[in-house]
């Protein structure tokens, strides 16, 4: 019966910190249903407007042999992650499918495997998804090679596109997940064990306006009269972008958790806790409200003021950002690949993309709660579940939930700024790209270190495209990629999928990407 009581106290505790995150639910590189079936590279591939977020140049190029078709159309692209080395299925395989108990050394082995030997390591996870509501791209007559009578300074490519960015990020550590599986154990918790947990959310929309042109290129006869080489073009591109603040929220909530012997009179479970919680706008209003009605005495409760209306949307921030990039483009006659079509391209992508800060400066507020709880579990004769649900209001709106209020100033954030360099062949219905990326901060799921993607395509009658693709790198192991669709002269439809196989490093990542509906006229 002991055991169950404080199974519970464990599972109310849980709930109510969680709880404090209220909120509904940006990938380091832009990706489409195409690029991210051929591993999630594409910086000398992704056209349309796309290509504002990704490699601007590419506003002049067009994928499909022969297409005399110089709009593109779009709606409701998406895309979709979820990663993180809290997601380590490796270890959810091993201990939590198999039947086995969770205590003791094997909890010890889990946990170990899982997070490290120190409670407080941590882990993370990570949620995000990128929306394409509308775009909209257009090339002059003649801006791809296949003008080659067109002079260079008539040949252009212009978009506009929007992008919904959301990512949330939940991180907690040893501390926190040895409580969880093993309850209010006073055996391992005799003394102050660390119980740690943040969770970041950043949510903006962006307006991108591009424009690509083509390049003189010196002595252009000459180079076309080398071997190999058939025709010889450079893009640039430039795609500028407004940001707009949807939301953003900061939790950081530090505390100590000590649970005494049961034989012992007096307090059973000591939480000495410290949190912070950033917030703008709706939100910093209600819970303001809220904190003044604490101080004057009242007995306002806590889910009373949890509301979210968005009525605040597009009023929290704003900001500035930047895509630039390079494409040089090359018809070329590799005798070894006629076999399979005489009509080759090669590309050599450069780009440089989100470059550029948003700030959040509606109404900035942080909000803080520091105490103790001490608690003894012993309920007399009182109801068990009255018991509870008495202790889950008290600890939400008399605890936790009694924190102090103060303006903050604005807080900026950086973008997931990445450089990218990336090739891609094309030789009649098959395709082939290899990328790296480098990131220059950790926003988001941006990562510090290089990532290599390798992809292929084919077209099957012409018109049904199978892709695949592995990527390499990223504090991750080795992922691979598929993905197919419908890819008529006018309209295209197509989904991609990407998975890590050994989420032992680094964690699992899970991506998907549909296409939405994309027009060619």
């Amino acid at each position: 019966m002991k055991n169950y009581r404080y199974k519970l106290i464990s599972l109310a505790l849980f709930i109510v910190f969680y709880s404090i995150d209220n909120s509904t639910n940006a990938q380091n590189r832009h990706y489409n249903a195409m690029t991210l079936g051929m591993g999630g590279g594409g910086v000398a591939l992704i056209d349309g407007y796309h290509a504002n977020f990704l490699n601007p140049a590419n506003l002049m190029i067009d994928n499909h042999e022969g297409s005399v078709y110089l709009n593109q159309l779009g709606f409701m692209g998406t895309g979709i992650s979820l990663d993180g080395s809290l997601l380590n299925i490796n270890v959810y395989n091993e201990y939590l499918t198999k039947g086995l108990t969770i205590e003791g050394q094997v909890q010890e082995d889990m946990l170990d495997s899982w997070f490290g030997t120190n409670d407080n390591d941590q882990r993370a996870i990570n949620i995000s998804n990128d929306i394409v509501p509308f775009g909209y791209s257009k090339r002059t007559s003649g801006a791809t090679m296949g003008g080659k009578s067109v002079p260079f300074y008539k040949r252009a490519g212009f978009s506009i596109a929007t992008r919904i960015r959301n990512n949330q990020e939940f991180t907690i550590n040893r501390g926190f997940a040895n409580v969880f599986f093993s309850g209010l154990d006073s055996d391992k918790f005799s003394e102050p064990h660390p119980f740690d947990l943040n969770t970041k959310f950043l949510s903006y929309a962006e307006v991108s306006v591009g424009y690509a042109t083509a390049l003189p290129i010196p002595f252009k006869g000459i180079i076309k009269k080398l071997p190999l080489i058939n025709d010889i073009d450079i893009f640039v591109g430039i795609a500028p972008k407004y940001l707009i603040g949807i939301q953003s929220f900061e939790l950081d909530f530090a505390s100590t958790l000590q649970v005494n012997s049961p034989f012992i009179k007096g307090n059973m479970i000591i939480h000495d806790f410290d949190y912070k919680l950033y917030t703008y706008g709706e939100i910093s209003d209600n819970l303001e409200e809220y904190a003044e009605k604490k101080s004057d005495g009242k007995d306002p409760l806590l889910a009373d003021y949890t509301g979210y209306s968005g009525s605040d949307i597009g009023t929290l921030g704003s900001g500035f950002g930047l895509d630039l990039g390079v494409t040089l483009a090359m018809d070329v006659s590799l005798p070894i690949l006629n076999v399979l079509d005489k009509n080759q391209q090669l590309r050599v992508s450069l780009s440089l993309t989100d470059q550029g800060t948003i700030s959040y400066n509606n109404k900035p507020m942080v909000f803080n709660g520091k105490g103790t709880f001490e608690f003894d579990p012993d309920i007399g004769d009182e109801d068990p579940a009255d018991f509870f649900n008495d202790l889950a209001d008290s600890l939400q709106n008399d605890i936790y939930g009694n924190f102090t209020s103060e303006s903050s100033v604005e807080r900026s954030y950086d973008l997931p700024a990445t450089l990218n360099l990336g090739a891609a062949l094309i030789v009649g219905k098959l395709l082939v790209s290899g990328d790296i990326s480098y990131g220059f901060n950790d926003i988001s799921n941006n990562i510090t270190e290089p990532i290599f993607t390798f992809g292929t395509q084919y077209r099957f009658f012409d018109f049904i495209p199978i892709r695949f693709g592995t990527r390499i790198g990223g504090g991750t192991s080795t992922a691979f990629s598929t993905g197919f669709g419908i890819d008529l002269k006018n309209l295209e439809f197509s989904v991609g999928g990407l998975i890590v196989t050994d989420s032992s490093i680094g964690g699992a990542n899970l991506t998907g990407a549909l296409s939405g509906i994309v027009i060619r006229f």
